[in-house]
């Protein structure tokens, strides 16, 4: 990465690939089995992605690097990355497995909780037990299946409702590493929050802004988010300006004023004040520390 920075994060869009909204691929020691005509990204490139992204290690090892948190995965694990994670894996020969990408819209609402809470846990990758590895295993085959047959109008119906199915276990599979205690409503709270601040971090950074969008009080927005994630509203609105500043800065060559004026920020000393405050330290030595 050191010496080919760019000038902004590549987004990979997942109707570039597959005009059907899945795309999936066998990984065999290390070689991508890309059949048909739909090829999958170069994984080993930092970028995002605007689509999930699943992946099942059968056997071998991986590195996986996700929003600066990096994971080692061995032997039998289960993945998830979301829209908008920057990521980049680490090649390696002694890998089999599965990789599939799925538009947005094949994730139902009830789902996505439970995917969106990803980040606030830090468990991107989990371990499926010798039960929930053969479901999968078996799904993903399905499915690779039914892809290929997808020139037949009843083939490519059923498979969809495969993805669709295959996600749906995916997703209970975290949930049943997730809380139980959780209050229903106020984690929909919260998952709407994160969601709006995605989508206008770069206009709006008051909590009581986005209580406003949410048709609730200031005060109770700031007591369903810091009830499911232990942290108010306005920390998470600082995270993600903070996280958005890290990729930035390390993915690109871009300066401290291009990054303050794309993050909303006019006055760009005032951007270093608060990067500096939220980090520990300012902008430039974040750059000069994380790309030694």
């Amino acid at each position: 990465m050191s010496g080919n920075r760019m000038n902004k994060i590549p987004l990979h869009k997942i109707h570039e690939t597959s005009s059907s909204g899945i795309l999936l691929k066998h990984v065999c020691d290390g070689d991508i089995l890309q059949s048909g005509t739909e090829l999958l990204p170069a994984v080993g490139e930092v970028h995002r992605d605007n689509y999930y992204l699943f992946l099942l290690l059968e056997y071998g090892e991986a590195h996986v690097l996700i929003d600066f948190k990096e994971y080692h995965i061995q032997s039998t694990a289960l993945g998830c990355i979301l829209p908008g994670q920057v990521h980049h894996g680490v090649p390696s020969n002694n890998v089999s497995g599965w990789i599939m990408c799925l538009d947005t819209v094949f994730i139902k609402d009830e789902w996505k909780e439970i995917f969106e809470t990803i980040p606030v846990s830090g468990n991107s990758v989990i371990v499926p037990d010798a039960e929930a590895l053969h479901d999968l295993q078996f799904c993903f085959e399905l499915l690779d299946r039914k892809i290929r047959l997808a020139n037949q109008p009843s083939a490519q119906h059923t498979a969809y409702a495969m993805a669709t199915a295959l996600t749906g276990i995916i997703a209970e599979l975290y949930r049943q590493r997730q809380a139980e205690a959780f209050n229903k409503r106020l984690m929909s709270i919260t998952l709407k929050f994160k969601t709006l601040v995605a989508a206008h971090l770069k206009t709006v950074k008051s909590p009581t802004q986005y209580a406003s969008m949410l048709h609730i009080s200031p005060t109770y927005l700031n007591e369903a988010v810091k009830t499911i994630s232990g942290f108010p509203a306005g920390y998470w609105i600082r995270y993600a300006v903070t996280l958005e500043a890290k990729r930035l800065l390390f993915y690109t060559d871009r300066s401290i004023k291009e990054i303050a004026f794309e993050l909303g920020y006019d006055d760009h000393t005032y951007f270093t004040r608060l990067f500096t405050k939220l980090s520990g330290m300012s902008p430039s030595l974040f750059r000069t520390n994380y790309r030694k």
